[in-house]
């Protein structure tokens, strides 16, 4: 039986800033950003790779000062 482990492909660093977003999906752009790093990529499979950074992302937006 063999064993494969899925890792997540590594996404191409092209900025995302789009003409017309406003000033949150510029900021969720920079988490996602400060997520993807080389530990990440090795430690998450596709599925929970996807996953972790909705969370990281999410607790980014909740846990900055209004």
């Amino acid at each position: 039986m063999q064993n494969f482990t899925e890792t997540p492909t590594k996404p191409k660093m092209i900025s995302k800033v789009v003409k017309g977003e406003n000033g949150l999906q510029s900021l969720v752009a920079y988490y996602q950003d400060l997520f993807e790093i080389e530990e990440n990529y090795h430690h998450y499979s596709r599925n929970d790779y996807q996953n972790a950074k909705r969370k990281f992302v999410k607790h980014l937006m909740k846990s900055r000062e209004a």
